[in-house]
């Protein structure tokens, strides 16, 4: 289950067992969808200005609480690397709140992004990931444009 610490936030949208979870901001077309398959409690959370106030932050967290799963979202223009330090920022700062979570970093862009397949950001984000996750099924991190979808 999510502790206390979200379930009782003011950044907390929800926490229940809906069937779609929607992140997007009002006036972008950027949208990021989980199918919620098996009926789990998944909470919503506003990052930006509200459970991080300053620096650098994602928009959204949202947690698979029965799973342990924490997906860092970030609806961008198309600034990939800047949309990877925010998250790896958000990660940083709220670690010590979902430490027992599997954490995963989702980025839904405008455009479609030209990946840089040696970026050094991007990386060092998955070798960290990987590092706090061990051996996972799910990709790290994952970047789309327009909408990113997947079922959980």
């Amino acid at each position: 289950m999510c502790n206390n610490f979200f379930r009782k936030s003011e950044c907390t949208d929800y926490c229940d067992t809906r069937k779609t979870i929607v992140v997007r901001d009002s006036g972008n077309s950027q949208e990021y969808r989980v199918t919620n398959v098996s009926s789990k409690e998944f909470c919503k959370i506003r990052v930006d200005n509200c459970l991080i106030r300053e620096g650098e932050k994602c928009d959204y967290l949202i947690l698979n609480c029965q799973d342990k799963l924490a997906f860092f979202v970030e609806l961008k223009g198309q600034d990939l690397k800047k949309a990877l330090v925010q998250i790896d920022s958000s990660i940083s700062i709220l670690t010590p709140e979902i430490q027992e979570f599997k954490i995963y970093a989702r980025i839904v862009l405008n455009r479609t992004p030209s990946p840089n397949i040696n970026s050094s950001i991007e990386i060092k984000l998955k070798k960290r990931l990987k590092k706090h996750n061990g051996e996972d099924s799910r990709e790290f991190v994952k970047y789309m444009s327009q909408v990113l979808q997947e079922s959980i």
